[in-house]
């Protein structure tokens, strides 16, 4: 998609700004990801002196219509993240790292969907749940979670009779 893509002939000694809007259709691109729903604003700061680029590049806003770890029902979860990338422009064919990207000189512009698909990515929460309130509990849907606790078969947990015996030694 060219509307991620920063010309690098139009970048100016100094700091440039660049605003990019993630929608739903941004994530059509990647196919393992989960999010299908997002309003979110990702700012490019480029800071250019000479031949150094520094990106900083920052999200916030919010993924909608993700499902609760718990109840199962749809919510929504505000996202706020930043990196710091050092693009170097080279006439070799070099990796790219986390904290590096390598450009050819006959490159003229840096695609940054990739990177702010991983920025999102990555800073997603592990346990995605509604908020909690303010006694601390978590507010999901009742009645889902009652009938989650019903249909769920508890399991004894069983001792593997192999390591019993360890149970006994005393440690000085």
């Amino acid at each position: 998609m060219n509307e991620y893509k920063i010309k690098l002939g139009e970048i100016t000694n100094g700091k440039n700004s660049f605003l990019f809007e993630i929608k739903g259709q941004f994530f059509e691109a990647f196919t393992l990801s989960d999010v299908e729903h997002a309003e979110i604003i990702a700012t490019a700061l480029l800071d250019k002196d000479g031949e150094k680029l520094a990106l900083t590049l920052t999200i916030d806003g919010k993924i909608n219509k993700l499902l609760c770890d718990i109840c199962t029902e749809e919510i929504s979860v505000n996202i706020t993240a930043e990196t710091n990338v050092i693009i170097k422009i080279t006439d070799e064919d070099l990796t790219s790292t986390d904290e590096i990207i390598y450009i050819k000189k006959s490159e003229n512009s840096i695609n940054l969907q990739q990177l702010i698909f991983e920025l999102i990515i990555l800073n997603l929460p592990k346990k995605q749940q509604h908020p909690l309130n303010d006694r601390g509990e978590v507010t999901c849907n009742e009645e889902m979670v009652n009938l989650i606790e019903k249909y769920t078969v508890k399991q004894e947990k069983s001792s593997d009779p192999r390591w019993d015996a360890l149970k006994d030694l005393k440690i000085k």
